[in-house]
């Protein structure tokens, strides 16, 4: 997206649902928290704005915004907030992913992919969809219970990597899924139904990754 002709407002396609979870890019880098605030929209008070503190300088700048909006908002996505579609460049080609970024796709993958929704792999995925919606009464052990997911579902793609190299599969360094080096599931700040995991990964190029789902529970 673009600023608003005033060079302070940005306004998201989908509705805001926590001010916590938003981060901001700016032609590909990130935007420190302090430098914006997520208030309400003057033209629609239903509505959140990430509004620049200070005017932005080029209004032909390009930015990204990461963010979690209302589940009835989110498209395609059965509740996940994550869309896995086919893409393609600029010249008509099927986009494909290399190195690190294959690694991270395949993490992610692993971790949001319903447990046997893919009939012809039925072992790839976990159980973090079926939570979605879940009461929240005990935090600890909802705590536990996504990251014993996540663990396993990780577990999976390393042994499925594991069975590759036995069998001669070419891949690079940087497609190999080495170390899981944390998994941390917190409570958002502003939305106690939002649970928020993090899970940081390092290739054997020894490159780090790290991505971050959210899941939408109810109190």
């Amino acid at each position: 997206m673009v600023v608003d002709q005033d060079l302070h407002i940005l306004r998201t396609d989908k509705p805001l649902a926590s001010a916590g979870t938003v981060q901001v890019y700016a032609t590909d880098n990130l935007i420190p928290p302090s430098m914006y605030l997520v208030t309400d929209d003057p033209q629609d008070q239903t509505d959140k704005i990430i509004y620049l503190k200070d005017k932005w300088r080029s209004p032909t700048d390009y930015f990204e915004i990461s963010y979690v909006t209302l589940l009835n908002y989110c498209p395609k996505c059965s509740g996940t907030k994550y869309l896995d579609d086919i893409s393609y460049n600029v010249l008509g080609d099927l986009t494909e992913v290399r190195d690190e970024a294959a690694m991270m796709q395949n993490v992610e993958k692993f971790t949001i992919t319903r447990i046997n929704s893919n009939p012809f792999h039925v072992y790839i995925g976990t159980s973090l969809v079926n939570l979605i919606g879940t009461k929240v009464s005990n935090i600890s052990f909802m705590v536990s219970q996504i990251t014993s997911e996540i663990t396993r579902g990780l577990q999976k793609f390393q042994n499925l990597q594991a069975q590759y190299r036995i069998t001669g599969r070419a891949m690079t360094p940087g497609e190999i899924l080495q170390t899981v080096n944390s998994i941390s599931v917190t409570q958002d700040a502003n939305d106690p139904t939002i649970m928020r995991a993090a899970v940081s990964v390092t290739a054997e190029s020894g490159k780090p990754g790290e991505f971050v789902q959210f899941l939408k529970l109810r109190s």
